[in-house]
């Protein structure tokens, strides 16, 4: 058993069966998570549950660096945690353990705009029961859910202002990242060569161009992600219209012209 996820068999295959079912199972869990921290958990147990969660994700990530070094298998170039998600992973923890709002809204549209393009075209190649295959899609899911899960079970929301913050922190990790490549010679954030296989690099043109693109996408991305809260925003000033119109009628018997 120890052999069967230590060994790396190279045998997943991009929208075969694997692919799918790991995605339903994760969500499904994630569905249950957020029903039950918004339905039946209390506040202790709805910031527990999400902190413990967090900290497995945390832990499969580590587990990776852990699991190289045993096999001798470890490379600098590959395995250190500097993928954003791999940052994340790490982070998120302490985030939901502080139930800090401002930090989550930050890693929302970095979660949100990066899984969902891991998702799609995942990069890794191990199958079930390998480390990686439970590592990718603990923290390619598993962050997404912790994401939707600050929004649904605790009312967070994001703003246009949380957007640019995001925006600019992650500018600022592409650049600390891209001269980690140069002293690693290595490729993490994709930010010296597009990455293997097929993806939505593939469509942004050549290298540093493509880099160029993204700030285009993730524009686009954040912009379409706070749309719902947006929207939410709306609803909530319109309902508050709507009482403060209701209690000026049960008070002075008509409607308050100025607000109408």
């Amino acid at each position: 058993m120890i052999d069967s996820i230590l060994a790396d068999n190279n045998t997943f295959v991009r929208f075969g069966p694997e692919h799918w079912i790991s995605l339903a199972v994760w969500w499904s869990i994630g569905i249950i998570i957020m029903y039950l921290g918004r339905n039946q958990w209390n506040e202790t147990q709805q910031k527990k549950c999400i902190f413990y969660f967090a900290l497995i994700i945390a832990a499969t990530q580590l587990f990776k660096i852990f699991a190289r070094l045993y096999l001798g298998t470890f490379d600098i170039t590959t395995d250190l945690p500097l993928e954003l998600c791999n940052i994340m992973s790490l982070i998120m923890p302490f985030i939901m353990l502080n139930k800090w709002r401002f930090g989550w809204s930050i890693m929302f549209f970095w979660i949100c705009a990066g899984t969902a393009q891991a998702m799609v075209t995942p990069t890794h190649i191990e199958a079930f029961p390998n480390y990686e295959a439970i590592r990718y899609w603990a923290v390619h899911v598993g962050l997404p859910i912790i994401a939707i899960y600050g929004a649904v079970v605790y009312g967070w929301r994001v703003t246009w202002k949380d957007a640019l913050f995001s925006a600019i922190g992650l500018n600022l990790i592409a650049l600390v990242i891209y001269f980690a490549n140069l002293i690693f010679d290595s490729n993490y954030m994709y930010l010296n060569a597009k990455p293997p296989g097929v993806t939505i690099y593939s469509i942004l043109g050549p290298w540093p161009w493509y880099i160029l693109s993204l700030e285009g996408v993730i524009f686009i991305l954040f912009s379409l992600l706070l749309i719902p809260f947006e929207w939410l925003s709306y609803l909530d000033k319109k309902n508050e219209k709507a009482i403060h119109q209701t209690k000026a009628i049960d008070e002075n018997g008509e409607p308050d012209k100025f607000d109408l």
